[in-house]
């Protein structure tokens, strides 16, 4: 009786394992004359667009290469105030008689005026030709560069800094450099769902320079001084700060910032060109480097303010899908602020800084901290439910 208990066992178990090697095949069949007729059908559509095709076509857009802006930048503005100092002395060569039939001749100032309407026509088509939403934000900037010019851009100031930092250099085998490639890691692994995460190359330099400071390059090269280590008191906190510096890179920050550069000179030509036509020379030099002071504290300064803030909310976000602890955000800054107060740190100065002020980030981290909450809470269920998954799936083919 034994024997043929166990000899059923055993042909209801091969039963059951061809029942759901059947089951299995015939859903893979299916799938598969599913996606060939879905294949057959979406050939149909191609077929039908060529035929309804028009001749009507778009050009890409004109991507100008990083090492050529950069190049162009003090070009621009020295043309400008060459350009303006030449017309100012062709003005005083004329005679009295000259420059007033120059002065009734209202075609000569109607030509200005349509080539300075020209030139801000082309800016405005150009800038609203190369606005980009970003897929983190949903926020619509202006950058003139591609990834490719980003890598190559990365590849040439990498270069730089790690010839300027040769001496400094920690090397890979030391405690300090694991850390932070375990931590970096672990954001990277729980992110991977980014397709601008994958696409990036990311790349760590460790220095050891009396500097607490963290920087990230084009291109996603990470740069850490030792020095921060001193400072920072758990790995939650050593994840916030290097989510968000993978943040600047994921939102092609560099890049936005160099475009906007470039774009202001070219907007600022025409005023420097007036300046340095219109008033003396030691006049439209004060002038000039007033009109560029104002220009860096109204614009430039906040807008970089704009950037670190944006990269603290998408950092933290990072860092919430990697189960990090965030609330050590708040923590962190607020340490800062406190330093800073007690004078342990350099004094701040936010209305003419890059940065934010410490207690400013605080707050603001604060804010979004209920949501990046849930999102954490909900990454680690994600992970958890895909772990049990796996174990099933374990147990049932093996």
């Amino acid at each position: 009786m034994l024997a043929i208990s166990r000899s059923l066992r055993q042909k209801n178990l091969q039963q059951s394992h061809f029942f759901i090697y059947s089951v299995r095949t015939c859903h893979r069949t299916w799938t598969y004359k599913r996606y060939l007729i879905q294949e057959k059908a979406d050939h149909r559509k191609l077929q039908y667009l060529k035929l309804q095709k028009c001749n009507f076509r778009t050009t890409q857009n004109l991507h100008i290469p990083p090492l050529m802006a950069v190049l162009l930048r003090p070009v621009l503005r020295i043309g400008a105030l060459l350009m303006g100092r030449i017309m100012k002395k062709w003005w005083a060569r004329k005679s009295g008689k000259e420059k007033e039939e120059y002065k009734i001749l209202s075609i000569f100032l109607y030509f200005l005026q349509g080539c300075f309407g020209l030139y801000g026509l082309i800016l405005a088509i150009y800038y609203i030709t190369h606005l980009k939403t970003d897929p983190l934000t949903q926020r619509s900037r202006f950058i003139i560069f591609n990834q490719e010019q980003e890598k190559k851009l990365g590849k040439m100031v990498l270069k730089a800094h790690l010839e300027a930092h040769k001496q400094d250099l920690v090397p890979h085998s030391h405690p300090a450099y694991k850390r932070l490639v375990r931590v970096i890691e672990k954001i990277r692994t729980a992110n991977a769902d980014l397709k601008s995460m994958r696409d990036i190359q990311w790349t760590l330099t460790v220095i050891n320079i009396p500097l607490s400071n963290s920087y990230i390059l084009p291109g996603g090269n990470i740069f850490v001084s030792l020095d921060i280590l001193n400072i920072i008191e758990n790995d939650d906190q050593l994840g916030i700060i290097l989510a968000h510096e993978m943040a600047h890179s994921l939102l092609l920050h560099s890049l936005e910032s160099l475009s906007d550069q470039l774009l202001w000179d070219f907007l600022i030509v025409i005023p420097i060109l007036l300046v340095w036509a219109l008033f003396p020379d030691m006049t439209a030099a004060i002038i000039h480097i007033i009109g560029e002071r104002i220009v860096n504290v109204m614009y430039n300064l906040p807008f970089s303010r704009i950037l670190e803030n944006e990269a603290d909310e998408v950092g933290l976000k990072l860092a919430a899908k990697a189960c990090i602890d965030i609330r050590e955000a708040v923590v962190f800054w607020a340490t800062m602020r406190t330093l800073t107060e007690m004078h342990t740190l350099p004094p701040e100065l936010p209305w003419i800084s890059t940065h934010p002020a410490h207690g400013d980030r605080e707050k603001n981290l604060n804010q979004t901290m209920t949501k990046a909450l849930e999102l954490r809470r909900d990454s680690g269920l994600l992970s958890y439910n895909y772990l049990l998954y796996n174990c099933i799936n374990n147990i049932v083919f093996y």
